[in-house]
């Protein structure tokens, strides 16, 4: 019964340990000026050509400057109801990730006085070996290969492993 507390006692820990960035991440020092405002790039990683899509929200009259050196950026629309006064009215655009040394880049727009930035990766080539192998792979025969008698013996070692875990768990129920 003592196991079971610690165990829920190390777990909400935990949970609160984990949750407690992002909860002091919701309003960044530099959203202070526009509090409801965010900025995303989902996803935030891709590779030249893919497509890849904005949403931003921002309660200023001006929504402006969307920018990014690696990004090919759409018209913004608007989406979603723009009158929930606990939300900022939210904006999306398409983008297509153009040609580029793979690694991070800045995203930003102004939303009012505000400038807001996020960051996008860029990924390299899918290809992960510079040579493509051919031909059947070799299996066995190596120098590694000790036959039946090796895999009997690994067997038996097994056996009597799982033996003694039984008996030991007989003798903790008594």
């Amino acid at each position: 019964m003592e196991m079971k507390k610690v165990l829920v006692v190390a777990a909400v820990s935990g949970g609160l340990l984990f949750s407690a960035p992002a909860a002091f991440a919701a309003t960044p020092a530099e959203h202070a000026g526009n509090p409801k405002a965010y900025f995303r790039v989902m996803p935030t990683a891709a590779r030249p050509g893919a497509k890849v899509e904005i949403r931003l929200g921002c309660e200023a009259a001006s929504t402006r400057d969307l920018a990014s050196p690696v990004l090919t950026i759409g018209a913004l629309r608007r989406v979603g109801p723009q009158n929930d006064p606990a939300k900022a009215p939210a904006a999306a655009a398409s983008a297509t990730v153009q040609p580029a040394k793979p690694g991070v880049y800045q995203v930003s727009f102004s939303c009012g006085d505000v400038q807001l930035t996020t960051k996008f990766t860029v990924l390299g080539d899918r290809r992960q070996v510079a040579k493509v192998p051919s031909g059947a792979p070799q299996t066995g025969g190596g120098p590694a290969d000790h036959g039946p008698l090796a895999a009997a013996g690994a067997m038996g070692v097994l056996a009597v492993g799982g033996t003694g875990l039984v008996l030991a768990r007989r003798s903790w129920r008594r």
